[in-house]
C-alpha cells in the first residue's frame, strides 16, 4: 500500500521529497521509513531515483522553461515518455506539479514550442525528415538554422538528433546549405515588404496564420531590435501603405 500510493503521488506530480510528504501525509512517511529503512529506500523501491526527487524541489517556472529550450536546440527527444526515461525525468516531475504547469504539454507550450508538432515529429525516419526539409524549401522557408531555431519548428531538432547536425539533413535533402545560409538579413523596411506580399497574396495577417505561412518573417519582426511583436510589425506596414496611397 505504501508503494502504490508513491506511485499515486508522483503520477499526480505530487513533491516526494521528504519535507513535502511530512507536511501533507506524515503518516505515509512513517510508514515508509518503517517498511523500508528510510524515506528514501521507500521511493527507490518504486524505481523512482530519490537524487532526482531531491533536485525537482529546486525548480521554477522560468528555470523549466529555460531547460526546454536549451534542450530543444540540442535535438533532444522532448516527448513526455522519451523524458521521463531520461536524466532529464526530475525536471519533467517538477514541471508537472500543479504550482508549475500541472502538465507536459502545458510546459512545452510555455517554451515556446507546439506540443502536437514534438510528438508528431518523434517518431519521423530519416527518408520522412529530408522529404519535410524538401518540401519547406519548395514552399520559399528560410531553412537557415538560425531561422529554425527562432520559429521553434521541432523539426530541427529530429533532424539533429538524427543527423548529427542541421546543415548536414539539409545537404542530405540534395539542397545546398552554404547557400542557404547567406540568405537575405532582415531589416525593418524587408519585413514590412514581407508583409505587403503576403497581403497581396490574400494570406490573412493574423499572428497564428503568420506563423505557420511564413515563420521566418513572424520571428523577424517579433525581434525587439525590429517591431518587438506583430501587431506594431503590421501597424507599421499599415502606415507606410497610407502614406504610399497618399
Amino acid at each position: 500500500m505504501v508503494l502504490e500510493e508513491i506511485r499515486q503521488w508522483n503520477q499526480r506530480g505530487e513533491p516526494l521529497y521528504s519535507h513535502h510528504v511530512r507536511k501533507k501525509f506524515q503518516e505515509l512517511l512513517a510508514a515508509g521509513i518503517r517498511y523500508f529503512g528510510s524515506w528514501r529506500g521507500a521511493v527507490e523501491q518504486t524505481g523512482i531515483q530519490y537524487s532526482d526527487v531531491r533536485k525537482y524541489q529546486h525548480w521554477c517556472k522560468d528555470r523549466i522553461v529555460m531547460q526546454i529550450q536549451e534542450l530543444f536546440k540540442l535535438g533532444v527527444d522532448l516527448s513526455f515518455r522519451a523524458m521521463m526515461l531520461s536524466k532529464y525525468n526530475g525536471m519533467v516531475y517538477a514541471a508537472i506539479r500543479p504550482k508549475h504547469f500541472g502538465s507536459w504539454r502545458t510546459a512545452l507550450a510555455a517554451a515556446g514550442l507546439a506540443p502536437d508538432e514534438i510528438y508528431r515529429y518523434r517518431s519521423w525516419d530519416e527518408d520522412s525528415i529530408l522529404n519535410e526539409i524538401r518540401q519547406l524549401s519548395q514552399q520559399g522557408m528560410d531553412l537557415s538554422s538560425k531561422t529554425m531555431d527562432e520559429s521553434a519548428n521541432p523539426l530541427i531538432a529530429t533532424a539533429r538528433r538524427r543527423f548529427g547536425n542541421w546543415g548536414t539533413a539539409v545537404e542530405k535533402a540534395g539542397l545546398d546549405y552554404s547557400a542557404i545560409r547567406r540568405r537575405r538579413r532582415w531589416s525593418s523596411e524587408k519585413i514590412v515588404e514581407g508583409i505587403r506580399e503576403l497581403r497581396s497574396k490574400g494570406v490573412q495577417l493574423r499572428s497564428g496564420e503568420v506563423r505557420k505561412q511564413a515563420p521566418a518573417l513572424f520571428a523577424a519582426a517579433c525581434k525587439p531590435r525590429f517591431f518587438g511583436s506583430w501587431s506594431k510589425a503590421l501597424a507599421a506596414a499599415t502606415r507606410e501603405s497610407l502614406t504610399a496611397t497618399a
